[in-house]
């Protein structure tokens, strides 16, 4: 039994974590979907089906290229969330003492003390903010 699981999977991609985030989001739809009635359990049936299918069919592929592809960028849209998810700690933690700013220019925080009053705030990329601390 074991050998005809490695001759199986043989030259496939296996469950990497692409395949094993897909399975578990259609698990879980499936699971809501017997909670939620009408359309939108539906929906969620279909949705979690369609996200199981496509594990598995992933897990069983012979283009580990695409694949791996496919799984590189989950990986680095997963690590510029976290990476999002700890600026906004990180500034949710400095509340109090410093008050920040989004540049209209090139979209970066801009940290500056609290209770200056009405400032000029000048960017590295040029551009300058009159904003009220």
């Amino acid at each position: 039994m074991r050998e005809k699981l490695r001759n199986l999977f043989y030259g496939r991609q296996g469950m990497d974590d692409l395949s094993k985030a897909l399975f578990w989001c259609g698990l879980v739809f499936f699971v809501l979907s017997l909670f939620i009635p009408g359309f939108p359990g539906a929906l969620l049936r279909w949705l979690g089906i369609f996200a199981l299918i496509f594990a598995f069919v992933r897990a069983f592929s012979r283009r580990l290229d695409q694949r791996e592809l496919e799984n590189r960028l989950y990986l680095a849209f997963l690590e510029r969330k976290r990476r999002d998810y700890l600026a906004w700690k990180d500034r949710y933690a400095q509340r109090r003492s410093y008050k920040f700013f989004k540049c209209p220019g090139c979209r970066t925080y801009i940290r500056v003390p609290r209770g200056k009053g009405k400032i000029h705030i000048k960017c590295r990329c040029g551009y300058t903010l009159y904003r009220r601390t």
